[in-house]
């Protein structure tokens, strides 16, 4: 029997072509239940302890203990020693395999990461460029369907620590494995300035994909029109300079979604694609270049 694959169980839209397209798209998901993944390719929803391990169960206890291990060499503070979402939460900040899949309650910040996380469009182009995609997902949805199939009332917070807690360390039955959408209280800068929030699966010994597949199918076997739930966008790349031009217009760019010298640093490599691409208009090479570069 084929695999259910996510798409099986989502709303696909058309092929875009232009970004003013895109961000009328977008617009219908004006609302605060949606979240947003943005993709620089048609990669499957994976966390990212998934990639690294085939046995990801162990791996998450090995990466988790030696994180609380040793972060005091690198940071004063640290989360409570019980707090293990604020705990996943600074693993995955700086990088660490989690379980937690980084989305933003933020359209416009999502097709940011899509388009430039993309193919540069300037050089060494491949022969076929794939589209670059945008996901959404109504979190409100999906975490009322976990509710019920954890047996939780529905004002239940599932981002609570008592809450979280014993569902992330408890071993579900084979066939109660889904998905959840949660933040930590106390948010870290980028989360705040990306609108940040995470989505997990409740079992690790199953997939991301797997978990919700699972939900949605849970919920359409009871009625509730869970193909509504799951947006997919893709968008063709020679849309990508005009959404990172215009998402620049309203200071959507890596400068600002990463405060610091990296983020203005790598802010500057899609600033010169944009300008390759428009033939570096008003900018031309000065007669004297060290006295335009330095300012004197």
């Amino acid at each position: 029997m084929r695999e259910t694959r996510l798409e099986d169980l989502a709303t696909i839209h058309p092929l875009v072509t232009k970004a003013a397209d895109l961000f009328e798209k977008l617009r219908s998901f004006d609302d605060t239940a949606w979240a947003f993944r943005g993709q620089g390719e048609d990669w499957p929803l994976t966390a990212t302890i998934e990639r690294y391990a085939i046995r990801p169960g162990v791996a998450e206890d090995y990466v988790m203990r030696e994180f609380r291990r040793r972060v005091h060499h690198y940071s004063t503070t640290a989360p409570h020693r019980d707090d293990d979402l604020e705990w996943l939460a600074l693993m995955q900040h700086h990088r660490a395999p989690t379980r937690l899949l980084d989305w933003t309650r933020s359209a416009q910040i999502a097709a940011f990461f899509a388009a430039q996380s993309s193919a540069p469009f300037v050089r060494k182009m491949p022969k076929s460029v794939p589209s670059f995609t945008i996901w959404a997902v109504d979190k409100e949805a999906v975490n009322a369907e976990a509710k019920k199939m954890l047996g939780l009332t529905c004002d239940t917070d599932v981002s609570s620590h008592e809450v979280f807690c014993k569902i992330f360390w408890s071993q579900p039955t084979d066939d109660l494995y889904l998905v959840m959408a949660v933040e930590p209280y106390r948010l870290n800068e980028r989360l705040t300035i990306q609108q940040g929030l995470f989505l997990l699966g409740n079992n690790v010994q199953f997939s991301f994909h797997n978990c919700l597949v699972n939900l949605l199918l849970h919920a359409k076997k009871h009625g509730r029109p869970s193909n509504g739930w799951l947006h997919k966008i893709e968008v063709a790349p020679g849309a990508r300079a005009d959404v990172l031009r215009t998402l620049d217009k309203v200071n959507i760019n890596s400068a600002t979604l990463f405060p610091g010298l990296d983020g203005f640093c790598e802010s500057l490599q899609v600033a010169v694609q944009i300008q390759e691409s428009d033939v570096w208009p008003d900018i031309a090479l000065a007669e004297d270049r060290e006295k335009w570069v330095k300012g004197i």
